[in-house]
Formats: C-alpha cells, structure tokens, sequence
C-alpha cells in the first residue's frame, strides 16, 4: 500500500512540475546528456556488452563522496572475485566522471541509475539482471528498492550513516523507510551508534551491524608502519641529521600561505622549547627555495634536505626542509607531532591517517574538506586538534610541548581510531560472498 501512495503522490507531481522539470533537464549541466540514459532510453544496447554466464553484482554509489568510499570495495572485490562482472553507476555526473577515472580497471560496465519511476527501475532491473545490489551510505530510492525485492534480486546496504537530521527524517516518514529498509538481506553501517539508529527504527537487529568506515581503507597508505623494517628512532633521525635528544615537530604537505604562520609559530616557541625542531615538507617540492627565503626574513636558519650535509651552509639547523620525495612517512614514523598541510588554507587538507597510524598527535587547521569524516572522527576521539592562524598554532604547541602525557594520550587514541577500522574491506568482502556464493546453483 505504501508504495501505491508513493507512485500515486510521484505521478501528481510530475504532472504539476513536468514543464519545470523539462526546462531544468534542457539547461542544467548535471542533466543535460544523462537524463535520456536516466529514463532507459539505450539501456538494452548497454547491457548486452555483459558477459554471459557470469554472476553480476550492480554496485551503486549517489555521489563523490560514495564513489571513494567504494572504490576500495571495487578493487578488492574484483581482486577476490575475478569470475563476477561488476556493473556500476553513479546517481551525479561528477560521481559518474569520477567512478570511470578510478575504477576503469576493475569495473565491467559502468550504467547510469534511472530515475525512480517504476516502469524505468524495472526495465533496468531486468536489463541489468544482478545477482546481487550494492548500495554505498545512502541514496534510497522506494520504487528501485521495492522493484529489487520484487524481482528476488538481494540488496545489501554497506557504510551506512544516519545523521541525526536523517533519522529526524526516517522517523517522521517511518511507513515509507522501514518496508524500503526491511528489504535489504544485510545492512552494515559505519558505527555503533548509526547501527543503534537502524535498529531503533524498527530494524530487525540481526540483519545490522557495524563494520566500519570504508573510507579509511580507501586512504589508509599502504605501509602504515606495522610492516615497516623496524629499527631504533636515533637510526632514522640520524639519517636526517636530527640530534636525538630533539622534540620534533613535521609539517607536512604545507600549502603556498601556511609555512609563515608555522615558520613564525616556529620562533617564538623555540626561545621557549629550546630543543623544539621543525620539518616542513611542501606539497610541492620545488618550493624548497620559497620557503627558506620565507625562514630568512624570519631570521632562522634553515638547511635543506637535498643539500649534502658537508656544503650544507647550516648543517645544525634546528629547522629543516624536506625538498625531497617519498621521505614525509618516514618522519611521521619518528616525529613527537605532526600537523597536516592544505588545511589553513582552503585547500581541502590531506590524509591525516598516516601519522595517526604511527601513534601522533594531530594538527590541523579548518579546510579539512577532503576528509571531513576523517577529521572528525580524530577530533571526536580527542586525537586531533584544530588550529587556525599563528597565535593558535604557538599556544597549541606549547601546550603539547609542556605535556608530554597529554601527547602520548592524543597519539594512543589516534592509532586507535585506524586500528578500529583497518580491514573494513576485507569484512564486507566476506558478506558479499557470502550472499553472493548461497545464490550460486549447485553444479
């Protein structure tokens, strides 16, 4: 019944807003060009480019931000599961650019998501003809969800969230979420608390539970420091001519406008730290040069990583520039604390797991966009700390400096957080297969 009055309310108000609708599909770059595809229009010729014979799972991300949560699942589900065809679609354009840029290796077809009008959802349904649907965080559409159900298709949700306006939401329009919901043959969300919110929504708990965040394997490095060859800190500081009895500080990939609040930062803490050391490392190496004129005027004293230690000018320096490539994870692995570049200025930040996985504290300043739930998760576990201009960096720093204790704890509870969730894609791999290998006939 509930999904009778949905398409009942839909047909009223396409009928209300078609002209809108039209006029928005003709001039809205987000629509124009997509929106024939949208409506199923090329779909058969589409599909008909996938093998025979093979499984199919049709995964489904809404935007960006669902894409890169995705494409570790991608990779490691193609790596584990060759045999399956892998069909995926974006309900955005620029979720769509970015999935065929990043996963072009790993992904059979890529298919638009058709607008939520019944007869379109079921012409791609029978068109795309899964085994199985993968649905990344949210994008819940009634007729798509039912339309699966309908036709035994199994729906899985995986890194799911419930923002607190969401629930709200859920709540309010419950006769609508909770059938689309008690759908799915398994929901995995990304915390305890987004799991809790599910379940209280009137889902049955035994279909729920809390794997993870994918997000962190899609910019967890590789190499976060367990697997490295392990040797003692003074080996490493020697290499970078770093005395041992130094409390370093490593600025990495600092952005144009950033090394002078950290440069001036820098001198009025080292006349109170005395054996405070500081490493920047620019984004872009080429700017070496730029930032020791930035030191000079300053007046410190600076060497430069690429200069042999023998011509070098300053050979003691307690400031260095780190000018070279491939070297800022192995300072995280030996520095006292780290903040993360891009981020005092609106650049979107960088990945603040590495350091987090060696046991760090972390700085960093506003523009943390490019990795909003990661901040926040390092923020909310009391792991990182948010700066904003000279004066907050100098009284943060001094007081982590003066707290060798509240250090250590910051550094505990970020390696934590990144222990918490290393191998999220291993364990939804595992239910994916499950559900996937039980449709699987006897041979």
């Amino acid at each position: 019944m509930n999904i009778i009055l949905y398409n009942i309310f839909q047909v009223a108000s396409l009928i209300l807003l078609s002209p809108l609708l039209l006029v928005k599909a003709i001039i809205s770059p987000k629509y124009r060009g997509r929106i024939l595809l949208r409506l199923g229009i090329g779909i058969e010729e589409l599909t008909q480019k996938l093998p025979v014979g093979q499984q199919r799972i049709w995964i489904h991300a809404l935007s960006v931000g669902e894409v890169l949560s995705a494409q570790p699942l991608v990779k490691e589900l193609k790596l584990a599961r060759p045999d399956i065809t892998l069909i995926f679609s974006a309900s955005t354009k620029t979720g769509e650019e970015l999935a065929g840029k990043v996963m072009a290796g790993e992904v059979d077809l890529f298919v638009p998501f058709p607008l939520d009008i019944y007869s379109i959802v079921q012409k791609f349904i029978d068109c795309v003809d899964a085994d199985l649907f993968v649905l990344i965080e949210t994008d819940f559409w009634p007729n798509f969800i039912h339309s699966l159900d309908k036709n035994n298709t199994p729906a899985i949700l995986v890194n799911g969230r419930i923002s607190q306006s969401s629930f709200a939401r859920y709540q309010r329009f419950r006769f609508i979420f909770l059938p689309m919901f008690n759908t799915f043959k398994f929901i995995s969300m990304q915390t305890a608390a987004d799991a809790k919110k599910m379940i209280d929504l009137g889902v049955n708990g035994d279909e729920v539970k809390a794997l993870g965040n994918l997000k962190y394997d899609a910019v967890l490095p590789d190499t976060v420091g367990w697997d490295q060859e392990q040797r003692p800190i003074s080996f490493y500081r020697q290499q970078f001519g770093i005395p041992p009895e130094k409390v370093v500080w490593i600025a990495g990939s600092t952005h144009p406008g950033e090394e002078v609040f950290i440069l001036s930062a820098y001198k009025r803490l080292s006349l109170l730290f005395p054996d405070l050391f500081l490493v920047v490392a620019p984004r872009d190496i080429e700017r070496g040069r730029e930032i020791k004129e930035i030191a000079a005027k300053l007046g410190l004293t600076v060497r430069c990583r690429t200069a042999p230690f023998q011509d070098e000018e300053f050979p003691g320096a307690p400031l260095l520039i780190l000018d070279t490539m491939g070297e800022l994870s192995r300072m995280y692995s030996f520095c006292n604390i780290a903040f993360i570049g891009g981020s005092l200025v609106p650049d979107g930040g960088h990945n603040p797991l590495e350091p987090a996985a060696f046991g760090k504290p972390i700085l960093f300043g506003p523009y943390m966009d490019d990795f909003t739930e990661i901040s926040s998760d390092l923020l909310e576990k009391d792991a990182a700390i948010v700066c904003h201009d000279e004066d907050d960096i100098f009284e943060i720093l001094k007081k982590l400096l003066s707290n060798n204790s509240l250090r250590e704890k910051m550094g505990e509870e970020a390696q934590a957080l990144v222990l918490q969730h290393r191998g999220v894609t291993k364990r939804h791999i595992e239910i994916i297969q499950f559900i996937i290998d039980s449709k699987q006939p006897p041979t």
